[in-house]
């Protein structure tokens, strides 16, 4: 009976979020007298909308997968760590692609066909940050031991480093050269690195479809490691295959439309808020919807405003009050 409780929850909030999103998008492509605005201000936003769900087919695909694999990896990381405020980007993701870049500019200069040539851009940011991550988990997780809290630590002190690196490096190089790293490194849709979008996409459905072959594996995980271990399930062995996950996911999605710290945070935890289950099916449907709909009116937004800001600040901004909000709700708890 519970369970299909949770089942009729879980439909009924998709079809409301998917009919207050359809509503959205009719309100703002339907004659401007119908409804009591600014007919300019209508007209911008219009545009906002039409541009992004007509025009940029492709950019929006590119973050529809982005959002659906951040959010999957986001609800994994929690069920590895026991815990709902950790999100992948804390181990640095962010901040490596950020380095990465800075490093490739200041190193070979903007005109390097690491920078210029999107491909060998790509596949080196990817390889690198994907090692980097590996090498984590092998030097902290070995010999089957859960060192999760300490990969933890280590991420966080490796955030740190890589956001200082890049910033001094960004200090002393050349003002065009820093232009053109801030436009790489920020996500907007008109700098979206859609050329690689056919190599990036695949990958990230492989990733998307592994993580959901176990998502039944996760729902047993989310006791405990103790008791995963007593219902039979192989705990370190999914534990470094799902970090392997995250790691390759998180390394293409960031390199694909840049960091997006917290969309993670606020799609799982929003959708743990309304569904009020365990089970990670429909806590993955629910949060990739969220995502999806944060991320792309996000940048409707962001167009709406006239590019004042970027939809990393939005989403940075949400996020992190949404963060401070869970923190001091578990401490009540």
């Amino acid at each position: 009976m519970k369970t299909r409780k949770h089942i009729w929850i879980w439909m009924s909030t998709i079809t409301i979020f998917s009919i207050l999103f359809y509503l959205f998008f009719w309100m703002v492509t339907t004659p401007y007298d119908l409804f009591p605005v600014d007919p300019e201000r209508a007209q911008l936003m219009q545009r906002a909308i039409i541009n992004i769900l007509s025009r940029k087919t492709i950019q929006v695909l590119a973050m529809v997968i982005s959002a659906v694999l951040i959010s999957s990896t986001a609800l994994v990381f929690q069920t590895m760590t026991q815990n709902r405020i950790l999100t992948p980007s804390l181990i640095g993701f962010d901040a490596m692609f950020i380095t990465v870049q800075t490093s490739i500019v200041f190193l070979f200069t903007a005109s390097s066909i690491l920078y210029i040539n999107t491909y060998v851009n790509f596949f080196a940011a990817t390889a690198l940050m994907l090692c980097v991550s590996l090498l984590m988990y092998r030097m902290i997780l070995r010999n089957n031991r859960n060192n999760i809290v300490f990969l933890l630590l280590v991420g966080m002190v490796l955030s740190t480093l890589s956001r200082s690196l890049a910033s001094f490096l960004q200090t002393i190089m050349d003002p065009e050269e820093f232009q053109s790293l801030t436009i790489r490194t920020e996500v907007s849709i008109s700098n979206m690195n859609t050329s690689i979008i056919w190599i990036a996409v695949p990958m990230m459905l492989i990733v998307l479809i592994l993580i959901v072959k176990d998502l039944k594996t996760y729902d047993v995980m989310s006791l405990g490691e103790s008791n995963a271990v007593g219902l039979g399930v192989s705990y370190a062995k999914k534990m470094n295959l799902a970090l392997i996950y995250i790691a390759l996911a998180m390394s293409v999605a960031t390199a694909l439309i840049g960091p997006l710290s917290f969309l993670g945070l606020i799609a799982v935890n929003a959708a743990r808020e309304m569904l009020k289950t365990y089970r990670h099916l429909p806590l993955l449907i629910l949060s990739s919807l969220i995502g999806i709909i944060f991320l792309v009116l996000g940048q409707a937004i962001i167009i709406e405003t006239g590019y004042l800001t970027t939809v990393t600040v939005l989403i940075s901004m949400v996020g992190g009050a949404y963060m401070i909000y869970l923190i001091l709700k578990e401490n009540r708890t």
